[in-house]
């Protein structure tokens, strides 16, 4: 997990890896995958894009589209920004339609305004959880492997 010392002002080191095991317990009971992808602000290079077309970047950079069934989930957060885009592949686009996305988001801004980052973002990971769980589980007999590198980017 690479470390920017301006994460700390939300997560401490062990809600960082809370988070992380809360992603990885869904990843191993569904086949989606998820991505965290944490700013604090954009670099001057990146204030050239919208914040959307950054997190799409992301997606593409990161590879979150590269997964065999298209299962793959960005959640890019802007901090100082207050911005959050949650990025789902075309696998589960075409089963859980943006509204679900959307009220996803407007949880987590609720529990960010409250500063609960930690709970906030471990609460949507758990719901995405129960989503994909639902439209995408684990077959029998499938392999489920982890096919992106899911820890969280802190750009």
């Amino acid at each position: 997990m690479a470390k920017k010392q301006w994460i700390n002002i939300y997560f401490s080191e062990d809600e960082l890896k809370e988070i992380q095991f809360a992603a990885d317990a869904v990843e191993k009971r569904t086949v989606g995958e998820i991505v965290l992808s944490f700013r604090n602000k954009k670099t001057l290079l990146e204030k050239l894009y919208s914040n959307h077309e950054l997190a799409m970047k992301d997606f593409e950079t990161l590879g979150v589209h590269k997964t065999a069934e298209r299962t793959g989930i960005l959640i890019f957060i802007i901090f100082e920004e207050k911005y959050y885009d949650i990025i789902a592949d075309e696998g589960i686009y075409a089963k859980i339609p943006d509204e679900t996305w959307n009220k996803m988001e407007a949880k987590l801004k609720e529990e960010f305004r409250s500063k609960n980052y930690s709970a906030g973002v471990i609460a949507l990971i758990n719901e995405m959880g129960e989503i994909l769980a639902s439209e995408f589980p684990v077959r029998a007999g499938a392999v489920n492997d982890d096919e992106l590198d899911h820890e969280i980017i802190v750009n």
